[in-house]
């Protein structure tokens, strides 16, 4: 029974339905002789099908993490500064007392486990939810508020790096742990380039990496196109596009109006 449900459930699903809908749409309008649109209508449930594959949206990610393969404590040099890519942290406000933690919390979490090993003295959180968000939980997990130097103006990537290189720079750093998803990395290290500065990348949030060695043991159902994967897919779509761009405009740095 427990299978069935699961059958069901998926069949029940509104991203099924679309799917579904497209095709008999397709269908429809070929017995109307309206081949261009029933090709159209096909099109786009053939795009919701693939998109919404886990194993897609596990190649596409495990494709990026495998670049940055997780790395023990002990490996990962003493730097100047721990640089934390904001994410996955949902910010302390008035009814929200405490920090909400999402999938990419890991990011906050790592940061807190290299300062603890001594890694560096000061943790940079960079990004719009720095103050509210990363910062109240770094306290939490135990990281003194002077040892933790806020960027909260960056909007993207791009600003991360270069408004943090500021701060690096003023600070009169020469090595600096990058701490973000792993699958975010590859783009991230795009973008943290500076003469002066070494950035060493730390990956976290490891999404893709061990669902590539177990998918081959999971049942047929969790295998069919959903929308968590098809939400995936889209982010990881995302940071493929992000290294194409950025593989033809060089990363600028503080000051030069990195967008």
């Amino acid at each position: 029974m427990f299978v069935v449900f699961k059958w069901l459930l998926w069949l029940c699903m509104p991203y099924t339905l679309v799917m579904v809908a497209l095709a008999a749409l397709g269908v429809w309008l070929l017995a109307w002789r309206q081949a261009k649109p029933a090709l159209c209508a096909w099109l786009l449930a053939a795009v919701l099908f693939v998109m919404g594959l886990p194993a897609v949206a596990t190649g596409l990610g495990h494709a990026l993490e495998r670049k940055f393969p997780p790395t023990p404590l002990e490996a990962i040099p003493n730097a100047d500064a721990i640089v934390l890519l904001g994410g996955g942290v949902g910010a302390v406000t008035e009814g929200v007392p405490y920090p909400e933690l999402y999938g990419a919390a890991d990011r906050a979490i790592m940061a807190v486990r290299l300062f603890r090993a001594g890694k560096a003295p000061i943790v940079i959180p960079t990004g719009g939810g720095a103050v509210e968000a990363e910062k109240p939980l770094l306290e939490t997990l135990g990281v003194p508020a002077s040892s933790i130097v806020c960027e909260d103006e960056a909007r993207d990537t791009a600003e991360n790096a270069s408004k943090t290189l500021g701060i690096l720079r003023r600070r009169g750093c020469k090595k600096a742990l990058v701490v973000t998803s792993a699958w975010h990395l590859p783009r991230a290290m795009m973008l943290f380039q500076s003469a002066g500065i070494e950035f060493v990348p730390v990956g976290c949030d490891y999404e893709c990496t061990m669902a590539a060695e177990k998918s081959a043991k999971v049942p047929l159902w969790m295998k069919l196109p959903n929308p968590e994967a098809a939400g995936k897919a889209a982010y990881f779509v995302k940071e493929w596009l992000g290294i194409l761009f950025y593989s033809f405009r060089k990363p600028q740095q503080e000051g030069d109006g990195a967008a």
